[in-house]
């Protein structure tokens, strides 16, 4: 199993900012994650999801999912976030890839 989970909060080495891992357990189980940038100076929308109850302040930015290879980084696990605010991230994220007929 790898050293994180769905909805973990990161903070990873040159990175100036906290990430939250957005893949699941079986892709991150190769030591890759899917990562959005967690900031705290940015308003809400659509794709900014305000984290509740975490230690880590600020607004998910849906739109900047990153691809992380964290097998060669170094990073710190700064806590977890609720299911209810990962289902919201997920759902915002994969809205973005949604198919639209014309």
């Amino acid at each position: 199993m790898a050293a994180f989970e769905q909805g973990d909060l990161l903070k990873v080495n040159g990175i100036s900012f906290p990430v939250i891992v957005v893949s699941n357990d079986l892709f991150n189980s190769t030591g890759k994650a899917v990562v959005c940038p967690i900031e705290k100076n940015t308003s809400a929308g659509p794709l900014h999801i305000e984290l509740t109850d975490a230690p880590v302040e600020g607004y998910v930015l849906c739109e900047q999912v990153r691809y992380l290879d964290l097998s060669s980084r170094r990073f710190s696990k700064l806590s977890n976030t609720r299911y209810f605010d990962i289902m919201n991230i997920s759902d915002a994220v994969m809205g973005i890839f949604d198919y639209q007929s014309f």
